[in-house]
């Protein structure tokens, strides 16, 4: 009778404490957005403060799931900060996702189950960030950047972690994510055709830049094109009617959302991505996404009035195109100045009025190079870069690797579309800085999801062949 007893009062003590963790939360982003709306940094903090401790305990206490809240946080508009400053809403939310997994494993006595994630590139990335944050020419700046590039690799590792041995949380994760592009999709179409009002105007056609709370219309295409290949395929691995039609009107929902960003960049790397798909013994999904990706555009440029083609034409006197030329170029010169460890991370946009005087032919002063491996190159010199691509280059390899062992089944279409998912996004780092937050949780969390199944295979804390 004492047991039970004992076990009722903490039945209720857990509820208890669920609760009034739910209040703080509940409580404090409301403090939160009143603090925003009138100006007042103190209400914010406040707020801040009370909904970050409520979310913290139900992270901690296993009342929610913490993949699943960075997941939705993704598209949420940044919260404005001091001096114009701007805080990516996922930024804080992962923050406490994987605070609260450390603390989770502080009691776990179990190794965390990773699967084959490769973690000595992770470190080895990890720490030549830090190397060239020591020696920055902005040390503050080169802080906050290595700051939130830890959060993102540690939500590699506590995504990694939390989904091992749950098939269902992984399948979980995939229906998420494509639930979100689509409807993502959706609304960055109405965005594009002025249903919703849209910031990044097409001169001369009626048609909008789709961008939605992502803030540019490049990071919701990086968005988007990571998950079409999860869209495409539940479409081919759908059990019945009714999923398959679910899954077809995602997919085309992402896919149009995708061209109604007219990012160029991502529709190329989308195409580039899938050129693995032949090393991973899928030529007809290979195939089969290049012939649909053609019928789609030819579908919207027909129904667009000519859209597709004036973006092409656009292509070949874009002087945007000649300006992001220019800002290689800046990148290289940095490189050139700080060969070892480059100018420190976030250093580039501070350091280019400086070089930009080497070059007269660049008026268009942007944040980042728009080439995520010469702004590694820049930024954290020749050791941040070859760190950078030995990362990338394992995670690749191990993602091939896996899609091509995988047999007959759900599992290896999933395989596939993870490994296409990941190496668009790699062909995307040509054009764009994908590790910022929003877009770098969407990017590594396909990553977190192919590792996952390798660990999910095993007994928790036990080792993988490999």
């Amino acid at each position: 009778m004492s047991a039970a007893l004992v076990a009722g009062w903490r039945a209720d003590a857990d509820r208890r404490a669920a609760l009034a963790a739910l209040g703080a939360l509940g409580c404090g982003a409301c403090l939160l957005l009143a603090g925003l709306a009138q100006g007042s940094l103190a209400l914010a903090a406040a707020g801040a403060l009370a909904a970050g401790a409520g979310l913290l305990v139900l992270l901690c206490g296993g009342w929610i799931d913490g993949v699943t809240v960075v997941v939705l946080s993704l598209p949420l508009p940044a919260l404005p900060g001091p001096q114009g400053m701007r805080l990516a809403a996922a930024a804080p939310l992962t923050a406490a996702m994987v605070l609260a997994w450390l603390l989770r494993r502080g009691v776990d006595e179990r190794p965390p189950a990773l699967g084959r994630l490769p973690l000595r590139a992770t470190a080895a990335l990890l720490g030549a960030f830090a190397l060239a944050t020591l020696f920055a020419r902005h040390p503050l700046l080169a802080a906050r950047e290595l700051l939130n590039f830890a959060v993102l690799l540690a939500f590699l590792l506590a995504a990694t972690d939390q989904l091992a041995g749950d098939p269902r949380a992984v399948r979980r994760a995939v229906l998420l994510l494509v639930g979100l592009g689509a409807g993502c999709g959706a609304l960055g179409l109405l965005e594009t055709l002025g249903v919703l009002p849209g910031e990044f105007p097409r001169w001369g056609t009626p048609f909008n830049r789709a961008a939605l709370g992502f803030g540019q219309p490049n990071a919701l295409a990086l968005f988007l094109a990571v998950v079409l290949p999860l869209a495409v395929h539940l479409v081919a691995t759908a059990a019945h009617r009714r999923a398959r039609l679910a899954a077809a009107f995602a997919a085309g929902a992402t896919g149009l959302g995708l061209l109604g960003t007219f990012s160029r960049g991502s529709w190329l790397a989308l195409a580039a991505g899938s050129a693995l798909l032949l090393g991973a013994k899928a030529r007809r999904l290979a195939l089969g996404a290049w012939l649909g990706a053609g019928l789609a555009a030819v579908a919207f440029d027909v129904a667009s009035g000519g859209a597709l083609r004036d973006t092409v034409q656009r292509s070949f006197a874009d002087p945007t195109l000649a300006q992001r030329a220019a800002l290689l170029l800046a990148g290289v010169a940095m490189f050139l100045d700080a060969p070892l460890l480059g100018v420190g991370p976030g250093g580039y946009q501070e350091e280019l009025a400086r070089v930009a005087a080497q070059l007269p032919q660049l008026w268009d002063y942007q944040a980042t190079p728009h080439n995520a491996y010469v702004q590694m190159a820049a930024e954290a010199g020749a050791l941040g870069l070859a760190a950078f691509v030995f990362f990338l280059a394992r995670v690749l390899r191990a993602l091939l690797r896996a899609a091509r062992g995988a047999g007959p089944g759900e599992e290896a279409g999933l395989r596939r579309a993870l490994l296409w998912s990941f190496a668009t996004a790699c062909s995307a780092g040509l054009v764009v800085w994908p590790f910022a937050h929003g877009t770098g949780q969407a990017v590594l969390l396909p990553v977190a999801l192919a590792f996952a199944l390798d660990a999910a295979a095993r007994p928790r804390g036990g080792r993988v062949p490999p």
